[in-house]
């Protein structure tokens, strides 16, 4: 690793949170939600999982269309069981390492998310030896917060600009290679995680 790197941001899903796409979908799916993979799966602003990563529609608005694209009656709860069935853990190994590199680095979390996944997030992904949350990270960047999203350059712009950090000083982690060149467009170091991989061989 360049030996200038001063600063470390981490992506969330894929790279330190374990995903388990299909299970939401089949869960969707058996709620009479049909088209819920191509829903997902696409890259325009006009889906309502795309409006809701970027903040465009609130967490009951969401939580709306997705009733009324379900066959079922589903409680607020229930809705939000279903699409917390994505969210796995993060291994210890990683919050160790998390822990361990802010003695070294100032770390950041750079994330395309919602406010649903991340209020679950916060209450039951980093609870580890007493740490909550804001003992991981010195900021962190959320797409539905700052409504853009990865790999739009102006995210990393205003992530570098708001908590001043230098290009060339960040190393930036992801499990999108689209991503990770949208960083290194604007100067940002940036690393290809590819899951499975060995995090903490990145810092060697």
């Amino acid at each position: 690793m360049d030996k200038n790197i001063k600063n470390i941001v981490f992506d969330l899903g894929g790279v330190l949170i374990d995903l388990d796409f299909k299970s939401a979908i089949n869960g969707l799916q058996k709620a009479g939600f049909t088209n819920v993979k191509e829903q997902l799966q696409a890259f325009d602003r006009e889906g309502i999982f795309q409006k809701f990563e970027l903040g465009e529609i609130s967490a009951d608005e969401f939580r709306a269309s997705i009733r009324e694209n379900s066959n079922v009656s589903l409680t607020d709860e229930e809705v939000d069981s279903l699409w917390n069935l994505m969210l796995l853990e993060i291994p210890r190994e990683k919050l160790e390492l998390i822990l361990d590199l802010r003695s070294k680095y100032m770390v950041y979390l750079l994330s395309n998310t919602n406010s649903i996944h991340w209020d679950y997030v916060c209450k039951n992904a980093f609870n580890y030896r007493g740490f909550r949350m804001d003992d991981y990270f010195e900021e962190t960047f959320l797409s539905f917060e700052m409504h853009m999203a990865k790999p739009d350059k102006a995210i990393f712009e205003k992530m570098l600009q708001d908590a001043n950090l230098l290009p060339e000083e960040t190393l930036f982690i992801d499990d999108s290679e689209a991503n990770c060149k949208a960083a290194e467009e604007v100067g940002i170091h940036a690393h290809h995680y590819y899951i499975g991989d060995d995090l903490s061989k990145i810092f060697e």
